[in-house]
């Protein structure tokens, strides 16, 4: 028995040299996000079937609910290397690690699986050895380990995600070795959340729910996702999990423009980065990353609006910040930001202004020190709700510093994202954020608005890098570079045509105090010129008679 097998059982369709954990753009399936929908969704379970790459979150989980965990990896390294890691768990004894194939677990003696966790989906289940199984034939081979009422998660990736769309490289720089096995070519494939959940009731999958899955940051019931509109909660988190899955891509567009446009046309279920479909105990409508790693928000209808529960610990925060978690509940309407934008875009000067005033007496009648967020402060008509984020200062800071943080990241994402507003060029800096300020009700003084500078950068969102900055934002970035030069251009050929008149009226000057200078000499050539020089000096004086005697007395003396 070689090394291998005493750790790991080895079935057929096993991989080496290969690793699935390591494939760069495509990580084991998992995160913080995932791991809370699952705590509310796994039963306790005597046996419980973890079909592909998982994070270790995920099967920390998974062991944790489960009486006996068996683990089907591809490849060899990979299910070796998690085999070493439980046996020094505490959960050794309900591990097991099988190396293979799903075609090839077939074959094998196995009990039925009163679970089965495939969030990473079917696409990473055969080997190179493996028939050309169908999408509908990998999910028949999974079902035949589970038993008649097993809970079930199962992921698919979607082709028609925006990240997908908007990638302006290459397939062959896209996917590389991760797609060694041609699966976009299966006809049978589902391509849509319709599809995912009709192909998995033909299968005898009956009661699932699809979430669409926004690259694993957020995840939202697809009925709620296909109703959610530009300003609501759900398609404000839709929203920012695309964002942060089209982070480290290099993109055409902004996302986040399209995928509220998405949303405009009810389509928003229709492009996340893939699906989930779930059969167990009801969960909850939407599950999100917070505003800090290590927070996670879950979303569920209350009445007309919304509760939120924020839970877990925040971490990587900045120094001077820290996050609030609980249970809150949320109105179904816009954000003042959006509010903000709509009025900035029509040029309504007036209607800013009363909106900073209503904005401005809220902030003031807190009593807390909760950074004010108009990204996430939801305006129903009458009244102000802080959201999700939960940002706090450590130290203290005041009602007109906080307001001018808010004023200053509005401000940021309203010149970022090139929306339209009445405000000239110039104004759009410190001036612009002190003019609202002033229409908040505050003197807008500078220590104010510099110090809602400093919050404002505590909770700024991170600047893109340039290799994965969209294009469409380069190119507005370069037609900027090129009025700025061009003015700049025009700046300086009106500084050297002053100067050119500047050395002109110089040499002109030069020329007549040389022809001065000329004169002068000449006149000094006369004669008599001696006496005049004297008889000017005498002209100067005030009192010739006291000076005549004065000459007298010396004389005489």
């Amino acid at each position: 028995m070689t090394d291998i097998e005493s750790t790991v059982r080895v079935v057929r369709g096993e991989m080496q040299p290969w690793s699935d954990q390591n494939q760069p753009g495509l990580p084991a399936a998992g995160g913080p996000v995932v791991c809370r929908l699952l705590a509310d969704l796994l039963p306790r379970a005597r046996r419980t079937l973890v079909v592909g790459p998982h994070g270790r979150d995920v099967l920390d989980l998974v062991a944790d609910r489960s009486e006996h965990v068996t683990v089907l990896l591809r490849s060899v390294s990979d299910a070796t290397e998690l085999a070493a890691a439980a046996a020094n768990s505490e959960a050794d004894p309900r591990w097991e690690v099988v190396a293979g194939a799903l075609d090839g677990l077939a074959g094998a003696t196995f009990e039925p699986y009163d679970a089965i966790v495939a969030v990473d989906g079917l696409d990473r289940v055969l080997g190179a050895d493996s028939p050309d199984l169908s999408w509908p034939e990998r999910l028949a081979q999974l079902l035949k380990h589970a038993t008649v009422d097993a809970v079930l998660v199962l992921g698919l990736a979607n082709g028609f995600a925006l990240t997908s769309l908007l990638d302006r490289r290459g397939l062959d720089e896209r996917h590389g070795d991760n797609e060694w096995w041609p699966l976009r070519d299966d006809p049978q494939r589902p391509a849509s959340a319709a599809a995912f959940a009709q192909a998995a009731e033909r299968a005898g999958i009956t009661g699932a729910r699809v979430y669409a899955n926004f690259a694993a940051h957020t995840l939202i019931e697809i009925d709620a996702a296909t109703e959610a509109r530009p300003g609501s909660l759900l398609c404000r988190m839709g929203v920012r999990g695309l964002q942060a899955a089209g982070a480290s891509l290099p993109l055409l567009a902004p996302i986040g423009e399209l995928a509220e446009a998405a949303a405009h046309a009810g389509q928003l279920g229709s492009v996340p980065e893939g699906w989930l479909l779930l059969r167990g105990s009801p969960t909850r409508t939407a599950y999100a990353e917070g505003a800090a790693a290590g927070v996670t928000v879950a979303v569920e209808r209350a009445g007309d609006g919304w509760l939120l529960d924020a839970a877990g610990e925040a971490t990587d925060l900045p120094d001077g910040l820290r996050i609030r978690v609980g249970t809150r509940t949320l109105p179904d309407a816009p954000t003042a930001e959006d509010v903000l934008f709509r009025l900035a875009a029509a040029g309504d000067v007036p209607g800013i202004r009363a909106f900073a005033a209503e904005l401005g007496a809220w902030a003031r009648s807190r009593s807390t020190a909760e950074a004010i967020c108009l990204d996430d402060l939801v305006y129903d008509g009458t009244a102000f709700t802080p959201g999700f984020y939960g940002w706090a200062t450590t130290e203290p800071a005041s009602a007109d510093e906080l307001l001018a943080a808010a004023w200053h990241r509005w401000r940021d994402r309203l010149v970022s994202a090139h929306r339209r507003h009445p405000w000239p060029p110039w104004m759009a800096g410190d001036d612009l954020v002190a003019t609202l300020l002033q229409m908040s009700g505050d003197a807008a003084e500078p220590s104010t608005v510099e110090r809602g500078r400093e919050i404002a950068d505590l909770v700024a969102e991170p600047v893109p890098d340039e290799s994965t900055l969209d294009l469409r934002s380069a190119l507005e970035e370069a037609a900027a570079a090129r009025h700025e030069l061009f003015e700049l251009r025009g700046h300086v050929f009106g500084l050297e045509r002053t100067l050119g008149y500047r050395d002109k009226q110089l040499k002109v000057r030069e020329k007549r105090i040389r022809e001065m200078r000329a004169s002068v000499q000449r006149y000094e050539e006369i004669r008599n010129h001696r006496l005049f020089k004297y008889v000017r000096y005498a002209a100067k004086i005030r009192h010739p008679k006291q000076f005549a005697r004065a000459v007298m007395r010396r004389l005489r003396g």
